[in-house]
């Protein structure tokens, strides 16, 4: 017959051994980050090294205006160049979104009309249910995280996920950036207290030592609005492909001269 201490002290060993878990995760060539700081130097270089994206993707939307899925081509290339055209069933454009971060250019085929004017916020979403400024589109779009100022920056580790946890703060608002080493890329972004959207990256492909996240979901819930960007066939730091990003409507399309409300322009004012 076995001692009846027995049990209690393999409980008790076991009890020890899972209380203080082991950190196992992949730090990379330089360790663990010792700082705040230098977790967010990490963060900076891991998303500086992707700064051109080309390719085929699909964009989910789940908005008040309605749910659907479509098909894109699209190119972005840092800081604020964007082309994104919609495509229908059979590879034709509906829709073509160009801007270089100060002006765009708009074709929707359903007016039948080409809008051009100042590139902001307002102006864009008329093609994407969104209001962002480009270049904090074409960051998310690059599988960067926005970020905002920093009054004070905060590391821990989280032992359930195996990712570091960095967490800025500026005044009452503040943001948490969960980071999945050693890839150091933002694979979840939450604000509190400010009128945001939180981001999650997902699907990492790493090749030639960068690190692409290929899923990109954005929930703005405050106007009750996600989008989902799912890259598919995508080339990486290729040299952009400038007349992409040119203004210039199709043969045969009206062009009209918006101001940065939306609002058509005059002919006197245009």
């Amino acid at each position: 017959m076995l001692p009846q201490r027995f049990p209690l002290l393999l409980i008790s060993a076991l009890l020890t051994l899972t209380a203080c878990p082991k950190r196992i995760a992949d730090f990379g060539k330089d360790g663990e980050p010792r700082s705040a700081e230098e977790l967010l130097r990490r963060i900076n270089v891991a998303e500086s090294q992707i700064y051109s994206l080309q390719g085929d993707a699909k964009l989910i939307v789940d908005a008040p205006q309605g749910k659907g899925a479509v098909s894109l081509f699209a190119a972005v290339t840092h800081p604020a160049f964007i082309h994104i055209e919609q495509l229908d069933f059979f590879g034709r454009p509906q829709g073509v979104l160009v801007t270089d971060g100060t002006r765009f250019g708009l074709y929707l085929a359903q007016d039948g009309k080409y809008y051009r004017g100042p590139a902001t916020p307002t102006n864009l979403s008329r093609f994407l249910p969104l209001v962002m400024p480009p270049a904090e589109l074409a960051a998310v779009m690059l599988g960067r995280a926005p970020r905002i100022p920093a009054d004070a920056l905060e590391m821990r580790f989280d032992d359930g996920t195996q990712q570091l946890v960095l967490i800025i703060t500026r005044g009452k608002v503040k943001q948490t950036l969960h980071v999945q080493p050693p890839s150091y890329r933002v694979v979840k972004s939450t604000a509190e207290n400010a009128n945001a959207y939180d981001l999650q990256f997902s699907d990492l492909s790493t090749e030639n030592g960068v690190t692409l996240p290929k899923h990109a979901a954005l929930d703005a819930r405050t106007v009750k609005t996600s989008v989902e960007l799912v890259w598919k066939d995508v080339t990486v730091n290729e040299a952009p492909d400038l007349t992409l990003f040119e203004f210039e409507p199709p043969e045969g399309i009206p062009v009209v001269e918006v101001d940065a409300n939306g609002v058509q322009l005059s002919p006197e004012r245009q």
